[in-house]
């Protein structure tokens, strides 16, 4: 039991053991622990002072912070609504710009089909050359049987239509559906021109179909038999190119509004 009560109350050997710190020495050291708590709790002091005077102005600060925030969001959104509807416009007006664009392509092209159509518009392409004379001597002679009539000419005209002709001039006056083919004293009218042999007939039209529909038709056959009979020169002959003119004698009859 003595020695448990010697480990208990001599802990540390008594050569180890420090010595004790004097009075005065301790007493300064009591001091400066109290000034730098002091000096301490001023500084803790001062900043939460400062800290409770900033407050309203930080507050203010934030609240006008959270006010242009909230300012700069509703600009935003504004302006891509704007955007957005912007751009449903913008596609709206370009739909509406192909659909007219379309429309517009189609009417013209419409346009120029019946400009074909109706001799208004030059055309060029394959089809047949015909060239049709007097024959010799008959513009001396009293006895017309050797010349070309009107009526003839009719002949040949129509019987290339029939024949699939899809454009036909002769000597350069361009047919329509109101051109006229008459006699005037000695001279042929075509559209009100008068024309003098050798007449020179254009017709587009595929080459070789054309060429043999007129040849075997009404038209090709009656020249024919006025070549055998009465020595009429009649001569048909494929090309590759020709080029017909339009009518500049076309003139609007009738108009009529189209209902959208």
């Amino acid at each position: 039991m003595a020695l448990l009560s010697d480990l208990t109350t001599n802990t540390v050997d008594a050569g180890y053991r420090s010595t004790p710190t004097p009075g005065p020495a301790r007493a300064g050291r009591k001091l400066l622990l109290c000034s730098v708590f002091v000096l301490a709790g001023l500084v803790l002091g001062t900043s939460a002072r400062q800290t409770h005077d900033n407050a309203p102005a930080a507050r203010a600060a934030r609240e006008q912070l959270i006010d242009q925030v909230r300012f700069s969001n509703a600009a935003t959104d504004g302006l891509q609504r704007q955007f957005a509807a912007t751009r449903t416009g913008l596609e709206t007006a370009r739909a509406e710009s192909l659909s007219v664009d379309s429309a517009l392509a189609a009417s013209r092209t419409e346009d120029d089909r019946l400009s074909i159509l109706a001799g208004v518009s030059p055309v060029h392409g394959p089809g047949l050359r015909i060239t049709v004379d007097d024959a010799t001597g008959a513009g001396h002679s009293s006895d017309a049987s050797g010349r070309i009539r009107d009526t003839d000419l009719q002949r040949l005209l129509n019987g290339l239509w029939a024949a699939g002709a899809e454009a036909v001039s002769v000597n350069g006056q361009r047919l329509t559906a109101l051109t006229a083919v008459r006699t005037a004293g000695d001279a042929i009218l075509v559209a009100y021109r008068p024309l003098s042999p050798p007449y020179e007939v254009l017709a587009i039209g595929s080459p070789t179909d054309l060429e043999v529909e007129f040849v075997d038709g009404p038209g090709g056959r009656w020249f024919h038999s006025l070549s055998e009979r009465y020595g009429i020169k009649f001569d048909v002959a494929t090309a590759q190119d020709v080029s017909l003119p339009g009518s500049p004698a076309v003139t609007l009859r009738v108009a009529q509004e189209e209902t959208p």
